[in-house]
């Protein structure tokens, strides 16, 4: 559950946005970041209690025999 303007967009700015704007001009990037932010909210919309962005995390847990 994300809360706040735009959360998912935010949530992805963070993490798996990185390369991508890192590669754009920041002009470019700022667009390219308008432009994601408005088809994401289209596809996790906000609701009263909060924005869902269900993801799957794998934890690993590793031992030297």
């Amino acid at each position: 559950m994300l809360h706040g303007a735009g959360p998912v967009a935010e949530w992805y700015r963070g993490t798996g946005l990185r390369p991508v704007l890192s590669a754009l001009e920041p002009d470019q990037a700022e667009q390219f970041l308008a432009d994601y932010s408005k088809r994401i909210a289209t596809a996790y919309p906000a609701a009263p209690y909060g924005t869902v962005l269900p993801f799957r995390r794998v934890f690993v847990v590793a031992r030297v025999p």
